[in-house]
């Protein structure tokens, strides 16, 4: 997801998820089941919202869920190189 059209998609569906999760009283580093069902079904709403409200398009629904997945429940930007077994490391040298 690295087009801005695709991060303010992302970020809207985000903000949604966190929401609902609020409001859910969920911890989604220990109930990740409902959390990834919130994910499956804001995704979903959006897609079709987007399509009549001319709010900006999921090209990839899948990968939207796995990145709004990882950014509620995982280590966000990081989580792609924690879930990969070639990735041995990770050094983080500061803010980017």
């Amino acid at each position: 997801m690295a087009t801005g059209v695709a991060e303010d998609a992302i970020g809207l569906i985000e903000a949604d998820v966190r929401e609902q999760i609020r409001r859910a009283g969920l911890d989604p580093l220990h109930e990740v089941e409902p959390t990834r069902q919130i994910v499956a079904s804001v995704v979903s709403d959006y897609d079709v919202r987007s399509a009549r409200a001319g709010l900006p398009r999921l090209q990839d629904l899948e990968a939207a869920r796995k990145t709004v997945l990882d950014l509620v429940a995982g280590y966000g930007p990081l989580q792609p190189y924690l879930d990969d077994p070639e990735v041995e490391e990770i050094w983080i040298n500061g803010p980017a």
